[in-house]
């Protein structure tokens, strides 16, 4: 760390605390971290940050996503802040914060379940003109949002469970003035939605989401029919796969320079910064405790200067931050070296059954399969993830222990009974292709088996590798029997246990 720099500016609006704080610099990056002491402070400190007078406010509730995720692009319209109110109250920090920044007009977005007629009167009380816009559902208000924004070269489209694609989408499609627009998680698209395209022909829909979602979206569906265009599908596990492709395609109307971080686990602080954010098309980063690598090497790969933290220590801590920013070049790996990672990761993946107990089982939910209790070694979810983690990534080492090849049985893990079969001969195989995706690496092996040597032709596996918390970990192979097991919540010991009986 080159410099550390401590500033805190705090003021009290009613009973809440508002901090803008620069936290330190770090490697010729500033970071600044908004927050207060809940989420209506931390929103207000946002807004500080960005606005110091505004005749438009866009006032959404502050616990319920569905309708207020849209309401980004809406905001860049008429240059308005999001501010955050309860569904029956308005607190008094933001009823401050509207008479700061001026507010003349203020428009709610959802109905009245979602804020109340309480609080419109309550905004109408001090002499502001307020406006609802909202839809008999999450679909149609996300409707009514896009129509607010007049005519559109571009939509955005995700699913209306899926807080984190919008508001990773939000900034950009606030640059660009595209609506957001939610469709149902099984990619249905209501009727609502179905007679905005009718009526908007020549508009292209960017669909964002993970693949699983594009793929339920039909080539039939009202998406891609009525002259309208799928020209692109967004596809990401998480937040940060999101932004490299909408970088990939509006790379133009981002500006990189500057990036907001904020936390994976709730949205109130990502909605706050997304009307900010949206100003010049900065990214905001979802973090959380297993993608921060990848975000380290986005930080160093583009240049970045600024980082903007939305939301206090109790959210994204200062030691997550300074994980993120370090400007640690991630180490190479040799082709020896990945062939031994992954020749211990498959190790690791079958080698487990030896760990296994023959005389004390249980039945499965399916009475021709049983399982065999642990070692104790490795009989706890702790000691199962530290077996995994050794070779693999924090995401595969949880697929493996919620699989259905074991059973939790009153905090103590038994495992199927089954063969691994014959594995694949890694340390003699050849590195066929190797391409690097910031902290992530595909590899394809071209490999023979066990007792298939003798074949004519070996195949091709592939793996891929991630960097995470300082060193190359196996995160999957594409074909081969690493995924065969389906998911299981081996957390939910209490139902588990009063279903199964150990059999000693």
């Amino acid at each position: 760390m080159k410099k550390i720099k401590l500033l805190v500016m705090s003021c009290i609006l009613g009973t809440s605390l508002i901090s803008s704080t620069s936290v330190f610099a770090k490697d010729n990056i500033s970071i600044n971290r908004l927050s207060g002491q809940d989420r209506y402070g931390t929103s207000n400190a946002i807004v500080s940050q960005g606005w110091k007078k505004s005749e438009c406010a866009v006032l959404v509730n502050s616990q319920m996503f569905a309708d207020a995720i849209t309401s980004a692009p809406l905001a860049k319209k008429y240059n308005a802040p999001i501010l955050l109110t309860d569904s029956n109250r308005l607190t008094e920090s933001t009823k401050q914060k509207l008479k700061e920044l001026g507010v003349k007009n203020v428009i709610i977005i959802g109905g009245t379940g979602v804020v109340s007629d309480n609080v419109k009167n309550l905004v109408e009380s001090m002499g502001l003109s307020v406006r609802r816009i909202w839809g008999q559902d999450r679909y149609e208000t996300s409707v009514n949002v896009a129509k607010e924004l007049g005519n559109v070269e571009n939509a955005f489209v995700v699913s209306g469970e899926d807080w984190k694609s919008a508001l990773t989408a939000a900034p950009i499609a606030s640059k660009i003035q595209a609506p957001i627009l939610l469709i149902s998680s099984d990619g249905k698209v209501p009727s609502s939605v179905s007679n905005y395209c009718i009526n908007n022909k020549n508009i292209s829909f960017n669909i964002i989401g993970s693949k699983e979602f594009s793929d339920k979206i039909s080539s039939e569906s009202a998406l891609s029919t009525h002259n309208s265009d799928i020209s692109s599908y967004i596809q990401g596990d998480n937040s940060l796969d999101i932004i490299k492709q909408l970088k990939n395609k509006y790379s133009n109307n981002m500006d990189l320079s500057s990036i907001y971080l904020a936390s994976d686990k709730g949205f109130a602080d990502a909605l706050s910064g997304s009307a900010l954010a949206g100003q010049n098309g900065n990214p905001i980063i979802l973090v959380g405790d297993t993608n921060q690598s990848g975000v380290n090497s986005f930080i160093s790969n583009n240049n970045v200067s600024n980082v903007t933290v939305l939301g206090g220590t109790g959210v994204v801590s200062d030691t997550s931050v300074s994980s993120i920013v370090s400007k640690g070049a991630i180490p190479t790996i040799s082709d020896e070296e990945i062939k031994k990672l992954i020749y211990n990761a498959d190790k690791t993946c079958w080698n487990i059954h030896s760990f296994s107990s023959l005389n004390e089982t249980i039945h499965g939910d399916n009475k021709d399969y049983t399982y065999y209790k642990l070692k104790d070694d490795v009989n706890t979810y702790d000691k199962l993830f530290k077996h995994y983690n050794t070779y693999f990534s924090e995401r595969k080492s949880n697929y493996f222990i919620n699989s259905r090849l074991f059973i939790n049985l009153d905090n103590t893990f038994y495992i199927l009974g089954c063969n691994p079969g014959l594995r694949p001969l890694i340390l003699e195989s050849k590195i066929e292709n190797k391409t690097i995706d910031e902290n992530k690496m595909n590899v394809t092996l071209l490999c023979y088996c066990e007792d298939d040597v003798n074949k004519e032709y070996p195949e091709n596996i592939n793996y891929t590798l991630v960097y995470e918390n300082g060193r190359w970990l196996a995160d999957d192979c594409a074909n081969y029997d690493w995924n065969d097991f389906q998911y299981r919540d081996n957390h939910n010991i209490k139902a588990q246990s009063t279903k199964l009986q150990a059999n000693k």
